[in-house]
């Protein structure tokens, strides 16, 4: 039975956002010499072997953490191609394998009060951007008034506030009680989001407690569950005419959001 043989539960879902990057997981319960490979149920290409990458698509490399047991399939620059099934094998006899599903979703922008937002010239302005379906935070968010970025144009008045910043491995000891930001919530991963328990199961507590160490020190931060909404802000204090227009929230990797102005004189 191959649940004997992993600790990632078998259909597992991961929700990754195009243009971002997502982990399959695949960490093997069992010491052995076996290889583990990644299958591309779509087409039965084989994309990994161990370590090596046998497709010719540099985007799908394996992450894995030594003693860990850990073999997850890491896809950058996320397609909508790269949805579907995908294989994890290990080369025991018979193959054992165990199935993870890829959805790939669409992050947005969206501007509270679009698409027209009427203002009293002298008042303040404020725009909030959400980001939505995000399974990331943005690198950057450029903000745009008709064609200029306004980012730091402090002169004529614009100041904007990021998105929160993604999350970073801690650099804390095993006895450290931080620890990596992965999806916990519900009892399944219907959602698709990826349990700890499913990075974690068949450890005892001492082990999890290194394991989770291991993670941080890793970096190892799958993407797979979509984040609670984040806003962008941007602020005039005192809006004038020339303030009047379209204004684009536009953060990386996400469909941009736009709203136009209107002053009332």
């Amino acid at each position: 039975m191959s649940q004997a043989y992993f600790a990632t539960r078998n259909n597992t879902k991961v929700t990754a956002q195009k243009g971002g990057t997502a982990l399959l997981p695949c960490t093997v319960l069992t010491q052995t010499s076996a290889l583990v490979s990644w299958v591309r149920r779509r087409d039965f290409q084989l994309l990994t072997v161990g370590l090596s990458t046998y497709s010719s698509d540099e985007r799908f490399l394996v992450h894995h953490i030594r003693h860990m047991g850990h073999w997850a399939l890491r896809i950058k620059a996320v397609r909508d191609e790269d949805q579907g099934l995908y294989e994890c094998q290990l080369s025991v006899h018979p193959v054992q394998s165990v199935f993870v599903e890829l959805k790939v979703v669409d992050a947005v922008a969206d501007i509270v009060g679009a698409p027209d937002l009427h203002i009293d010239e002298g008042s303040t302005l404020r725009l909030e951007c959400k980001l939505k379906r995000a399974t990331e935070y943005p690198d950057y968010v450029f903000w745009y008034h008709q064609e200029s970025m306004v980012n730091f144009d402090q002169q004529n008045g614009f100041s904007v506030t990021p998105f929160q910043p993604k999350p970073r491995a801690s650099s804390s000891t095993p006895s450290s009680t931080s620890s990596t930001p992965i999806a916990t919530t519900g009892s399944n991963n219907d959602s698709g989001e990826l349990l700890a328990t499913d990075l974690t199961a068949g450890f005892s507590a001492a082990e999890e407690q290194l394991h989770q160490w291991a993670l941080n020190q890793s970096g190892f931060l799958p993407y797979s569950h979509i984040l609670s909404p984040a806003t962008s802000v941007l602020t005039i204090k005192e809006v004038h005419s020339k303030h009047a227009g379209n204004y684009t929230c536009a953060p990386s990797n996400t469909r941009p959001a736009s709203i136009t102005v209107h002053v009332l004189q």
